[in-house]
């Protein structure tokens, strides 16, 4: 059975999207793709899939990673290809990435690396799920010893053509908060006998925008984000508590550490000051994503072989996160922006938004970004 061409590939996958860790149907498609090229697979974490293409020799393994889950939204596009499945859709690129990397496998499994090995990877849960955790705590980085790593993210923020690079940090890392603000309910005709948690959430929220506008360095950067508030039933109850939560993104781990300090002080304190109790839950949950600089080096000058010269470009960092920080905590390497936009209404909507959709020319971009990277960190030409 032939494997699918790279479009044909994407559209599947687009009209099969899966959520995180759910991604059963998904990994067992692709690991039919690499069986039909001839590969032996292996499975980790429920859904994530490996294949091996050459040869390992000590130091010369990289990972070329693609995630393949869905998002919890729906889909409000017209493609013929749209998702078939309710509630889920692939609004961040996935489908691409995962086309990208078996277009790779092809041409790598057709002219193996002379040297050294590439393990595929076909991660599940990005997210939010901690695919990446999970996988690495299943044996993902060993056997053989992963000594390098390559990922891209199809990018909205680049024209399609063109290919972004960051040195150094390139998304933030992402922690995560639950405030529950303890008051004293009553009825709400009569606030004075009651302590309203509602009222000591609302400057919470106001008093955290302080941390960024006057607590940072104006030369760093940080987001403190309130998402969710919720408190209340009824338009006659104060209720006993009141619940915030949100995230927190920076780049550098100092800011981190400062900005989760400054975060627990200002909610205990203004929540003391108000008469209510503030219990506060902060994760860690992923670090930022950081390029080595000679990777990224490395990928600038596969990057122009790809697309030429005038169209690598150095992209603004974004503050979005992603779990191959993880990877790259670990090893060295690079994780690279293929622009996805043609400058049409269709292909303007953000990531994680209903209306998603990419111009379909960044696929062969993606797919020929990864092979050239595998192949000159190998030492061999593309």
């Amino acid at each position: 059975m032939a494997v699918p061409d790279l479009k044909s590939v994407r559209r599947h996958l687009h009209e099969m999207p899966e959520l995180s860790m759910l991604e059963t149907a998904t990994a067992a498609t692709i690991d039919g793709w690499l069986k039909d090229l001839g590969l032996r697979t292996k499975h980790l974490a429920g859904t994530g899939v490996t294949a091996m293409v050459g040869r390992p020799t000590p130091g010369r393994t990289i990972l070329a990673r693609a995630d393949i889950d869905g998002l919890p939204v729906t889909e409000a596009t017209k493609l013929p290809f749209r998702s078939r499945n309710v509630g889920a859709m692939h609004a961040c690129g996935h489908d691409c990435h995962v086309a990208g990397l078996i277009e790779a496998a092809r041409n790598l499994v057709a002219r193996p690396p002379e040297r050294g090995a590439v393990k595929l990877f076909f991660q599940p849960g990005e997210e939010g799920a901690n695919g990446m955790g999970k996988c690495i705590d299943d044996g993902l980085l060993g056997g053989p010893k992963v000594d390098a790593a390559v990922g891209v993210h199809v990018w909205q923020a680049e024209p399609v053509g063109r290919i972004g690079l960051v040195r150094g940090p390139c998304m933030a890392a992402v922690d995560q908060f639950e405030v529950r603000i303890e008051g004293f309910g009553g009825h709400a005709a009569y606030p004075h006998r009651s302590t309203d948690p509602i009222v000591v959430a609302a400057q919470v929220v106001t008093a955290l925008q302080t941390i960024v506008s006057r607590r940072v360095s104006p030369f760093h950067q940080a987001v403190v984000t309130v998402a969710s508030f919720q408190a209340g039933t009824a338009f006659n109850v104060i209720p006993p508590e009141a619940v915030l939560r949100g995230t927190v993104r920076t780049f550098d781990p100092t800011v981190r550490r400062h900005v989760a300090r400054e975060f627990k002080r200002i909610v205990s304190n203004v929540a003391k000051a108000l008469g209510a109790k503030a219990h506060v839950h902060y994760e860690f949950f992923l670090p930022a994503t950081v390029n080595d600089l000679a990777m990224t080096d490395l990928a600038w000058s596969v990057a122009e072989d790809v697309v030429g010269k005038k169209n690598v470009v150095a992209s603004e960092p974004s503050m979005g996160g992603e779990d191959m920080s993880l990877a790259l905590e670990a090893v060295p390497g690079v994780f690279a922006f293929i622009g996805a936009s043609d400058g049409t209404r269709r292909t303007s909507f953000p990531h994680h938004h209903p209306s998603f959709d990419v111009h379909e020319d960044c696929l062969p971009v993606g797919a020929a970004f990864m092979e050239g990277f595998v192949r000159r960190w190998l030492g061999e030409a593309a």
